[in-house]
């Protein structure tokens, strides 16, 4: 279920530190959408990454909500404090 009508494309919400949203945002989904390839919270990141590579530090200080990611296996997921900037990605 996309945000728009390219299925890739989810709804991701921001909310400030102190839980007001913010904004919410079209995102393309980059990452894999196959869990035997990738696990969602990487999925998540690396889509996140991509988003905002012309400002890595746009939103930097907001918590990402996804309720429907594009992702084989899906649940809500959301990373805390623009942790898609420094998380590591797995080997």
């Amino acid at each position: 279920m996309g945000f728009t009508e390219d299925e890739a494309v989810v709804r991701v919400d921001f909310f400030k530190e102190s839980g007001k949203w913010y904004v919410t945002e079209a995102v393309k989904w980059t990452g894999e959408w196959e869990s035997k390839k990738q696990l969602l919270q990487d999925s998540f990141t690396q889509s996140l990454r991509d988003h905002f590579q012309n400002d890595p530090q746009r939103l930097s200080e907001m918590d990402a909500i996804c309720i429907h990611p594009y992702f084989e296996y899906s649940f809500p997921i959301c990373i805390r404090n623009g942790g898609w900037i420094w998380i590591k990605k797995r080997n």
